[in-house]
């Protein structure tokens, strides 16, 4: 298989200078609106509160994921026997 030299484009490992705008623009514009979000919820009617929160809480809390310990091993019978006459 014959290898190609690299003759153009971005360099390896280069940062995409649009997505990085882009990131920089949204943090802004999200961080202008969190300071806003306590008012926002007060206006809201309870049930609307909390549904609001239920959708926000995956950006604050991680969300666990199960962990299952396969059992590939049938549980082992031990006998133990007590000798009780010692002479």
């Amino acid at each position: 298989m014959a290898t190609r030299i690299k003759t153009g484009g971005r360099t390896k490992g280069a940062v995409n200078k649009t997505t990085t705008e882009t990131k920089q623009m949204l943090q802004k514009i999200v961080s202008n609106e969190l300071d806003k979000i306590p008012a926002l919820l007060g206006k809201l009617e309870p049930k609307e509160r909390i549904d609001a929160l239920i959708k926000l809480l995956p950006y604050i809390v991680p969300r666990q994921s199960e962990i299952s310990i396969p059992n590939e091993e049938q549980p082992r019978n031990i006998l133990i026997k007590i000798n009780r006459n010692l002479e």
